[in-house]
């Protein structure tokens, strides 16, 4: 995929995580925007999501689009580049921020700033930096580049899967609390002890 249409899809992809957040879209978004039911579990979720998108796309371009854009040696591009790279200092303490506090009673307001930031550099990006980039470069740079956007990506989002978000409690109950057979014979032996000694 051309590292254009990839940035974009991107950019697509946080808007409705946003739109989610406030309720989705269609006649039932407008409804709960409008009667505030959005439910809770929505609403984490999406911001979740929000985090997590804004700060994978961030790193992939901080390491692999700007340097490439910067190696154009375009001073127009330079600029942008400047201006991107404060943007996202910006995003990533408003991330920062959520990660730390996701409630309270000004959380729409906090995610409303995010997204005002957000939308701002987008708009940067799809209508002054990236016209400029298919200009100065070629498609077949910017399909590898594209390419290994796409597999940085990947590598950060299963390095994400690996970790559990589940509370160190939860985690040192392991399966045998939550009713599942352990996976490992170790696991299975441990338990069959236990339930000896018990029984």
């Amino acid at each position: 995929m051309d590292v254009i249409d990839l940035v974009k899809k991107d950019h697509d992809r946080v808007e409705e995580l946003f739109l989610r957040f406030r309720g989705g879209g269609g006649l039932t978004g407008l409804v709960r925007r409008a009667t505030g039911s959005v439910p809770p579990r929505q609403r984490r979720s999406a911001l979740a999501g929000v985090c997590r998108e804004l700060e994978v796309h961030a790193r992939v371009e901080e390491e692999i689009l700007y340097p490439a854009i910067r190696e154009t040696g375009d001073a127009e591009l330079g600029r942008m580049l400047q201006d991107a790279y404060r943007e996202h200092a910006r995003v990533k303490e408003q991330l920062a921020s959520l990660r730390e506090r996701a409630e309270g009673e000004d959380l729409d307001a906090r995610v409303g700033a995010l997204e005002e930031c957000v939308q701002h550099h987008v708009g940067e990006e799809e209508n002054d930096m990236l016209p400029r980039v298919a200009e100065l470069i070629d498609e077949a740079k910017r399909a590898d580049l594209g390419r290994r956007m796409q597999a940085q990506k990947r590598a950060l989002a299963g390095r994400a899967g690996r970790r559990t978000t589940r509370p160190v409690a939860a985690r040192k109950r392991g399966s045998a609390a939550r009713g599942r057979r352990p996976r490992t014979a170790a696991g299975r032996r441990k338990v069959h002890r236990k339930s000896r000694r018990t029984g």
